[in-house]
């Protein structure tokens, strides 16, 4: 958390604690001292709660703060909603303008890292093709996302998200009789019987693209996740890396099969 935002992040977190009652969740939470609740103004100390030792413990705070406003006001009245709603967007324009590397989501419910436009947008259009299709799919590939780049993110989960965010699609398109279909089975499918099928697009004699890309795309979700089965000869943890690459890949995927680009000849 940059020095130069402490006070008005002090203040804005002083101002949600108290508008909605939050201390006492966010000290629940985050497994806080009890003694922190134990004061005269118990929102004023998890606002200014600091520990050389926790570096990401002020956005750990701001994050659960977050996290805890957005499940307190499930079916809340319009009015509640607005106000949370306009808290998240003020303290986005202090990360913002406080150069911050992490953001606020855009529903307003946790912190992400804050990444270039340009890698974002592929994921937005994917998760708003995915809802159009599947809602599963858009929930995966949301959850792919917070795994990935939350405050603390988890690769592994992230990864497995990412799989089954395509395998919501892709399942019922190319599996539709199938009783269990995993995204391997898809590949496999796909990569057999890659005569049966073109892309939409192209290729540079005029006729229809083969889905060699496809195919490939698939594989490289499907066989990168190493840590699907333990004790295995090339079985490894999924590091952060690989994680974010997943992500972007099922968004690709998700969008471009949601949108029709893979039809059968």
């Amino acid at each position: 958390m940059p020095d130069h935002i402490d006070v008005p992040i002090t203040e804005w977190l002083y101002e949600v604690l108290r508008t909605f009652g939050m201390a006492t969740p966010v000290a629940v939470r985050l497994k806080l001292p009890s003694k922190i609740l134990r004061t005269s103004d118990p929102n004023q100390t998890p606002a200014t709660l600091s520990d050389p030792k926790k570096p990401m413990l002020r956005l750990e705070i701001i994050d659960a703060t977050l996290r805890c406003v957005q499940q307190a006001l499930r079916g809340a009245d319009w009015h509640h909603q607005q106000t949370a709603a306009s808290h998240a967007r003020q303290l986005e324009g202090i990360l913002r303008e406080g150069d911050c590397a992490f953001t606020v989501s855009q529903d307003g419910s946790r912190l992400e890292r804050r990444m270039d436009e340009a890698l974002h947008a592929p994921y937005d259009k994917a998760v708003d093709a995915g809802a159009s299709k599947a809602e599963t799919a858009a929930d995966h590939l949301r959850a792919a996302f917070t795994e990935t780049y939350g405050i603390k993110p988890d690769p592994s989960a992230a990864y497995s998200r990412a799989i089954k965010a395509v395998e919501a699609i892709a399942n019922p398109l190319f599996l539709p009789k199938d009783p269990e279909p995993t995204l391997g089975k898809v590949r496999s499918r796909l990569d057999q019987g890659r005569h049966k099928f073109e892309m939409v697009i192209a290729d540079r004699t005029g006729a229809p693209a083969d889905i060699d890309a496809v195919v490939a795309l698939i594989s490289l979700l499907w066989h990168g996740q190493r840590d699907r089965h333990e004790a295995g000869p090339t079985s490894a943890p999924v590091t952060q890396e690989a994680a974010e690459t997943a992500v972007h890949t099922a968004a690709i995927l998700v969008h471009r099969t949601s949108s029709g680009s893979i039809r059968e000849k």
